[in-house]
């Protein structure tokens, strides 16, 4: 008979953005369809969006609850304890640690559960040597398994445990291909936004935020327009006004107020028409390091390459991790701009290669990175580390 699994997350689609979410539903639905009894905890804004997976195969429950971030620890203490008395012997997922810090006690009180946590990066880097920490190591020194979306990421668990035994292991972000696919249709897109039909379009769909390297790619444009006159950056996503504002002087600076395109939110329906009509997918993050802020993987390359995108990248995080050199894109140093450039040129100038590179990227997406391939790999390593653990019981 197999173990019940309690899915337990921050956050769950239809909430916008953020690869927590999508790891959350791409796990769950698969696992789900794979005969799993899966129960999803987690917290929606209103009832529609709570009711839209009443067909699904896994079951869900709302967490309510305010000022969630600083009463986060008592909240999931509270839902995990009222289903873990409806199912004991279930294997707890937390897409988070913070989730999973309650499980510390529950564990003494339903000894025939176990858990899991997903670590992806922010609230593992941002972590330092203080109560948190400890609380930290506690947590993960507990788990059955701890699953890191990038190696850089696991690398950073292990840093901050200080030889405390931990069984952690690497497993990408996913993306799904049947949402995220290839489209032709684009004149809706390009009359809203003011794109020409010959421009040639580089796009960063994140949040406008330092860390991901708007400024880099503004800095790479004026050597690219000298070649390509017609090229178009659209900045995808929300911002933060300081580094909004920080953009906009360095695009009056080198007079490219023409060629850049704030888009603010994209709503979930264009996603493919605005991958599928850029030429190439760029976020050149950088590590904030006086912040702990970091990229932990970047689940958008992934989402780029399935609508046939090419992609850069940098050698910053786990970017490494979703960025294969030559085969799905490129990856550049932070802040090297003229690298940057000198790669967006070669794909330009190449359309031979630009299609290569698109066609390789989706049968990466296919053979290594769709849900259905990561949940295999999660599951078989759960079911491993259980049958190793009942080897060593007397």
């Amino acid at each position: 008979m197999k173990r019940p699994f309690i899915l337990i997350s921050d956050n769950f689609p239809p909430c916008k953005g953020g690869g927590i979410a999508e790891w959350a539903y791409g796990i769950a639905s698969n696992m789900a369809g794979l005969g799993y009894e899966v129960t999803v905890l987690s917290r929606w804004k209103n009832k529609n969006d709570r009711l839209r997976y009443r067909n699904h195969l896994f079951q869900t429950h709302h967490m309510q609850g305010r000022d969630w971030n600083r009463y986060r620890y008592w909240y999931a203490l509270s839902y995990l304890f009222r289903q873990l008395q409806q199912q004991p012997d279930s294997m707890v997922i937390a897409t988070t640690w913070e989730l999973a810090a309650p499980m510390n006690i529950l564990r003494h009180l339903f000894p025939k559960s176990r858990y899991i946590v997903i670590a992806h990066g922010l609230e593992i880097t941002k972590i330092n040597k203080t109560q948190r920490s400890r609380q930290l190591q506690n947590t993960l020194a507990h788990a059955l398994l701890t699953f890191a979306v990038s190696r850089f990421t696991k690398n950073e668990i292990l840093h901050r445990m200080y030889g405390r035994t931990l069984s952690v292991r690497f497993l990408p972000n996913g993306v799904d291909a049947e949402r995220f696919h290839h489209v032709t249709e684009d004149r809706y897109l390009r009359e809203k936004f003011s794109i020409p039909d010959n421009a040639h379009i580089i796009l960063t769909l994140a949040r406008v935020i330092e860390r991901k390297g708007h400024d880099t790619v503004i800095r790479a444009l004026p050597e690219i327009l000298e070649q390509f006159p017609d090229t178009i950056y659209i900045i995808a996503g929300p911002w933060e006004n300081n580094y909004y504002n920080k953009l906009l002087r360095l695009i009056e600076e080198l007079r490219l107020t023409e060629h850049v395109r704030f888009t603010s939110f994209i709503d979930e329906s264009d996603l493919n028409t605005l991958y599928s009509t850029s030429d190439i997918y760029v976020m050149i993050s950088r590590i904030i390091e006086s912040a702990g802020d970091t990229e932990g993987f970047g689940i958008t390359f992934l989402e780029a390459n399935a609508c046939g995108c090419p992609v850069i990248g940098s050698y910053s995080g786990g970017i490494p991790d979703a960025i294969e050199e030559g085969i799905n894109g490129f990856l550049v140093a932070p802040d090297d701009y003229r690298a940057l450039a000198e790669k967006i040129l070669l794909l330009f100038n190449n359309r031979e290669l630009r299609s290569n590179i698109a066609e390789k990227a989706k049968e990466r997406i296919t053979e290594q990175f769709s849900w259905k391939t990561i949940t295999q790999q999660f599951l078989s390593a759960v079911e491993s580390e259980l049958d190793k653990q009942s080897l060593k019981q007397p």
